[in-house]
């Protein structure tokens, strides 16, 4: 029979299946309780108008309401773009069928998904198909009221899903980009000194392995940012794209370093100047976690020469970091005087 070890603790369902739901980050409920509202008011708001099917004012409620009020201005812009250009079509193509009375309607059908599926090259676009041929199908036979009304729900959904992420425990994609840039940073400074001290293989390349979805996230973060910005609800600042550029360079330098210290004439470790790269960059991360101002930023003094590939990727490499901490005093400076 099987013996626990001492000093361990014997895992319940409640520990494995319970305990994490209720570990969630704070974004992960705030989220949770901005759909559920949403949700609820869609539900009550097509009730109060009179609107047959509420369930798809739910549905888009639920589709569209995302993380941060950036993404969910792109998705409602792309559920009510794809909505109202499906439907003009499918109308158009109803009216088509009601005067040619002799055309059949697989005819008409095909005149109005063509262009559809073209359109729905844009990303913004890609539920005209679906929303013109339901218009035109239910509408041709004899439910044109059903598919205005659905038409109908989905503008009010996308405008209720709006309204709950500006309203409703609003998070902002700066928020949410300087949270992921931190995380970033992070890992740059322990990739550093695991490359510059000779540390563990696996480690390095799990890192290494993370970071092209973490770009691809931050890259992400930008757009929603400049969503914000364009339905001006966020003033213009150009920090976002600042930091989006320190990070791609120094991921760039830090590549290079680790280049240069697999190179055969390389033949030694820099314990020191890890530890030093690693501190600045949780430095960094935790500036911008905490709004915080950041001391300047001293370079380490280097025993290796310039001329050589790794002299030349740390030279580099600290020259961004000096940039760097430039850059997030001026912010923390501007964010304490705005408030």
């Amino acid at each position: 029979m099987a013996t626990q070890k001492p000093g361990t603790t014997k895992k319940t369902f409640f520990s494995k299946k319970v305990t994490p739901f209720f570990s969630l980050s704070r974004a992960a409920w705030r989220q949770a309780i901005r759909m559920t509202l949403a949700a609820l008011a869609a539900y009550f708001g097509t009730e109060l108008v009179g609107l047959q099917h509420g369930y798809w004012a739910v549905i888009t409620c639920l589709i569209i309401v995302q993380g941060s009020l950036g993404a969910t201005i792109s998705a409602g812009i792309t559920r009510m773009a794809g909505t109202a250009a499906g439907a003009l079509a499918g109308g158009l193509g109803v009216l088509l069928l009601r005067v040619f009375t002799g055309v059949p309607e697989w005819l008409i059908l095909l005149l109005v998904i063509t262009p559809l599926a073209l359109l729905a090259a844009k990303p913004i676009f890609k539920l005209a198909p679906l929303t013109g041929a339901l218009v035109l199908l239910l509408a041709g036979s004899g439910n044109l009221a059903f598919a205005l009304s659905r038409v109908a729900e989905i503008g009010l959904g996308s405008v209720i899903g709006v309204l709950f992420a500006l309203l409703v425990l609003p998070e902002r994609a700066t928020a949410i980009l300087i949270e992921h840039s931190a995380a970033i940073m992070d890992q740059l400074g322990e990739l550093s000194s695991i490359l510059l001290s000779g540390g563990d293989a696996a480690a390095r390349d799990s890192i290494s392995a993370t970071f092209r979805a973490s770009f691809a996230q931050i890259q992400n973060d930008l757009k929603e940012v400049q969503n914000e910005r364009g339905a001006r609800l966020l003033r213009t600042d150009p920090f976002p794209e600042r930091l989006t550029r320190h990070l791609q360079r120094l991921r760039t330098d830090v590549s290079m370093a680790g280049r240069a210290m697999a190179l055969p004439s390389e033949q030694h470790t820099y314990p020191d100047l890890a530890a030093s790269l690693r501190n600045q960059f949780s430095a960094c991360a935790a500036a911008l976690r905490n709004r915080a101002p950041l001391p300047p930023y001293q370079p380490a003094t280097l025993d290796i020469a310039p001329e050589t590939p790794l002299g030349f990727a740390l030279a580099t490499l600290e020259r961004e970091l000096v940039d760097l901490t430039e850059t997030l005093t001026q912010w923390s400076a501007s964010q304490t005087a705005a408030k």
